[in-house]
């Protein structure tokens, strides 16, 4: 991720200042390739984490859905991909575009919403003692009630006016089931906050920047321009840049969360191997 920001800072800059001709094909060439690793490597490591929850059915769906979520989402990554543009002009901002997106977001985001209701159900049964406190409900009703106001104004969404009738609907659908991710991100910053310091609290913190960055991107697009434009289109504008760049680092926090799940086993492994060594030198140590 931080590779991925100091290239496109590098590429930027020197294009703001006035200094350096545009490189907009390898500006393309980084934000595709840095999206399909971010989510293949969250997609691949949230099977592997499945797999580890053999007689835990919940964790384990809840892992399998969020991988599939992933899955979509870097699906979606590649269509979007800026280098369509070089191929078909306008590609981006077309209604095929917007149509494909969302077709591909309600799945991703129903996945996602599903995951996170089955990791809560998940904890909840093992009776740990989280709570969701009074001012958390009040959150949640908060960010609700932000889609909501969106979705009443869904003309002024990017589809509201997509000669595609389907994609006028997908889309307030997509952003109702985002609305309800986000929602369920103050859930996981209050297990983040009970759990302390701990791997698994970072593991919720990652997933919870995951789903709540992408509906605070949303909700500021919307607020802006619901047709802004997007970073290979006007690299001068300091504020479209830092909305494009932010959600290239989405991307990478779910792979982030992922990763800071697995990092759990591994070390689990290499604690009980260090255990174990010292057992069988003394074993081997008495049978000598």
């Amino acid at each position: 991720m931080v590779s991925e920001l100091l290239i496109l800072s590098a590429l930027y800059w020197p294009v703001a200042f006035g200094v350096s001709p545009r490189f907009t094909v390898t500006e393309g060439i980084v934000m595709t390739v840095a999206g399909i690793i971010a989510y293949g490597i969250a997609t691949i490591l949230s099977f592997e984490v499945a797999a580890e929850y053999r007689q835990a059915r919940w964790a384990r769906l809840a892992w399998q859905l969020l991988a599939v979520s992933f899955a979509f989402s870097l699906i979606k990554r590649t269509i979007g991909s800026p280098l369509f543009e070089f191929i078909q002009v306008g590609y981006r901002s077309s209604p095929l575009r917007g149509l494909l997106d969302n077709l591909l977001l309600i799945p991703a985001n129903l996945c996602l919403v599903a995951g996170l209701l089955a990791m809560w159900w998940a904890m909840h049964r093992l009776g740990l003692g989280f709570k969701i406190e009074r001012r958390d409900y009040v959150a949640m009703a908060a960010v609700a009630a932000l889609f909501v106001t969106l979705l009443i104004t869904r003309e002024s969404l990017s589809q509201g006016q997509s000669p595609f009738l389907l994609s006028r609907v997908l889309q307030p659908a997509a952003l109702g089931l985002l609305g309800i991710g986000s929602a369920f991100g103050v859930v996981l910053h209050r297990y983040a906050v009970q759990m302390g310091d701990g791997r698994l609290a970072a593991v919720m913190r990652w997933l919870m920047l995951f789903v709540v960055l992408r509906g605070a991107l949303v909700l500021l697009r919307s607020a802006l321009s619901p047709k802004l434009p997007l970073l290979l289109d006007t690299p001068t504008r300091l504020e479209e840049w830092v909305i494009e760049v932010l959600w290239q680092a989405v991307h990478w926090t779910a792979a982030l969360a992922v990763a800071c799940r697995a990092q759990l086993t591994v070390t689990a492994a290499r604690d009980l191997q260090a255990l174990q060594e010292p057992r069988a030198a003394k074993t081997q140590a008495v049978a000598i």
